[in-house]
């Protein structure tokens, strides 16, 4: 099974467009409402990627697992290859590696699937780090405790929206990424770096703002079938779907706002 890539856009209508709105200088919310239009196609297809479904109900179950007393052992059976004490980096690790067993047993990497993993990964990282103690040594118990406390209606929409915030942003800077760097340098659209740095930051800032629609969403969603028979890898697979979809209706809302 060969690794899948996305296709590709440079030679598109849609794609010629974002081109001449990068060269022609033009804010970064209509390059990025330009981007995600000639990727919109691609997102829809990326949907059904089976890491993205794979990833996201691994999340939820590290999240229960750390509620219950064997906390892991509980890891162990989602898995994870941890040892007796884990921190949350060797968590994460294991984690990633976790869904890369999966992915392969069930397909075959693709770009969109690494793109899904790092998300997934900097996701649990950057929002179970911010619970955790900085002034001591940090134990396993303070990581269980971090991300336990994630498994609330709030907190998990908050975790949500921090994973499809950061694929919607890989997502779209898998294209970009490709054209960025013919605008930088003198009498460029980007002429230092500071310039270009200044338009990733406001890019990121834009995925973040669209992806804030499945945040409630998500909460709901996690407690409503925590509760009521548990999440199963098929909800996970309806939740990515109806998550996406609702992703790019808040693209193509942004851009016809946009004009």
């Amino acid at each position: 099974m060969g690794h899948q890539r996305l296709g590709t856009l440079p030679q598109s209508r849609k794609w010629q467009r974002v081109v001449e709105l990068i060269s022609g200088g033009a804010d970064v919310r209509d390059i990025a409402s330009a981007v995600s239009a000639a990727a919109e196609r691609s997102m829809s297809d990326a949907a059904k990627d089976p890491a993205v479904s794979s990833a996201f109900f691994l999340l939820t179950q590290v999240l229960l697992a750390a509620r219950k007393e064997q906390f892991v052992s509980e890891l162990r059976m989602l898995g994870l290859r941890v040892g007796e004490q884990p921190s949350l980096m060797e968590i994460v690790s294991a984690f990633t590696e976790a869904v890369d067993r999966e992915v392969r047993a069930n397909g075959g990497r693709t770009d969109f699937g690494e793109m899904v993993q790092l998300a997934a990964a900097e996701s649990l990282n950057a929002v179970a780090g911010r619970e955790l103690p900085t002034l001591f040594g940090v134990t396993t118990g303070d990581v269980k405790r971090a991300l336990a406390g994630l498994a609330t209606v709030k907190q998990f929409g908050l975790l949500s929206c921090d994973f499809f915030s950061r694929l919607t942003r890989r997502h779209l800077d898998y294209y970009l990424s490709r054209e960025l760097p013919k605008h930088v340098g003198i009498n460029k659209r980007f002429q230092t770096v500071r310039e270009h740095n200044e338009f990733d930051k406001a890019s990121e800032t834009h995925c973040r703002e669209t992806a804030r629609i499945v945040k409630e969403f998500s909460g709901e969603w996690f407690s409503k079938h925590t509760y009521e028979g548990g999440i199963t890898p098929e909800k996970a697979r309806g939740f990515v779907h109806v998550a996406f979809d609702k992703i790019r209706r808040e693209l193509r809302i942004r851009r016809n706002a946009d004009g």
